[in-house]
């Protein structure tokens, strides 16, 4: 039996990224399949299907609702 990769998907203002192996990627992207961006490659990503969401900046959790209402909100970590 294999297991299967998951990852948090980042959502920032401008740009997306798979927080497992930091490549760009949709915001839509259900799993990481492609990067996208200025340097597309299309089956280029690491595969890992998003489980939760987070952002690196100051983002209501409403807004990043509007992007995915299908995953939850990975709490912020504290420093």
């Amino acid at each position: 039996m294999t297991s299967e990769l998951t990852a948090t998907l980042v959502i920032n203002i401008t740009s997306s990224y798979c927080d497992h192996c930091h490549q760009p990627v949709l915001p839509k992207s259900t799993h990481h399949v492609d990067v996208c961006g200025w340097q597309p490659k299309p089956g280029g990503g690491c595969g890992a299907r998003f489980v939760d969401m987070r952002t690196d900046c100051r983002m209501d959790d409403e807004v990043l609702y509007r992007v995915r209402p299908d995953l939850p909100i990975r709490p912020r970590s504290r420093r």
